[in-house]
């Protein structure tokens, strides 16, 4: 389902945004490549964050249509109080204070943050290659 069809069915109460957050949890611990593919994941802020788009859901007062959808962030975008070291050791340990601003912007829409996707090192490639860290698995060529 796409992101707009997941916050429809939260609309309408026929989607669950706890349930659907523990889901995205489950199909991401469970996945082989999930090291490959998180930097580090945020299991507690995203279950508050679902437990209150739920609420706002119930509520009728939803943030907007996304209100209770995950999203995954690229570890480029600074995140308050989460490691954000976009694949480079020069930024090993960097923890923000406060959000990139798209990110302010999605969580005000109520999107749930599920962790930080591994990325090439400082967005430098196209090719998704990061000896640092971790290269991130291609779709095709896992």
């Amino acid at each position: 389902m796409s992101a707009g069809e997941l916050g429809r069915g939260i609309g309408e109460g026929d989607i669950d945004p706890v349930a659907l957050t523990e889901a995205y949890l489950d199909a991401i611990e469970t996945h082989p490549l999930a090291d490959r593919i998180y930097a580090r994941r945020t299991e507690a802020t995203a279950r508050a964050q679902a437990e209150a788009a739920a609420l706002r859901a119930r509520n009728g007062t939803r943030f907007g249509p996304l209100d209770g959808v995950p999203v995954s962030w690229k570890d480029l975008f600074d995140t308050a109080g989460t490691a954000t070291e976009a694949g480079s050791a020069l930024l090993k340990g960097r923890v923000p204070d406060h959000d990139a601003e798209v990110v302010r912007n999605a969580q005000g829409m109520g999107l749930v943050g599920l962790g930080k996707t591994h990325m090439s090192e400082l967005a430098f490639s196209g090719l998704g290659l990061n000896p640092v860290t971790a290269s991130p698995p291609c779709v095709n060529d896992p």
